[in-house]
């Protein structure tokens, strides 16, 4: 069976402390083998560096370069993304393109400790 590509979406905006939850997040799904042979692909730590040092379409267009090459999108409940901009885009496109959307919310508890 071929690896799954998984895109790891989180509202960011700048903020470091998204970036470690979206890296406890993966150590969860890690920890749990929730996946069967996941690549997960976080654009926070993939250009994260460059959110304040590019325009705001150019980056997004460098996000959705990697959606697009997964197969699923693993993203948090609409509650949680509606005021992320990046969150609402990576969503409308993976609707688009037909690809599987899991709810970190639906796949473990967060608050998980084990």
């Amino acid at each position: 069976m071929q690896a799954l590509n998984i895109y790891v979406a989180h509202p960011y905006d700048g903020h470091e402390e998204n970036k470690k939850k979206v890296e406890e997040f993966i150590k969860l799904l890690i920890k749990k083998n929730i996946f069967h042979k996941p690549n997960f692909i976080s654009p926070i730590h993939n250009y994260g560096y460059l959110y304040n040092n590019m325009e705001y379409e150019k980056g997004i267009d460098l996000c959705l370069n990697l959606l697009n090459e997964c197969d699923i999108l693993l993203i948090p409940k609409f509650e949680k993304i509606k005021m992320s901009k990046g969150c609402l885009i990576e969503l409308g496109y993976a609707k688009h393109k037909g690809m599987e959307i899991i709810h970190w919310e639906d796949v473990v508890s967060i608050n998980e400790s084990n």
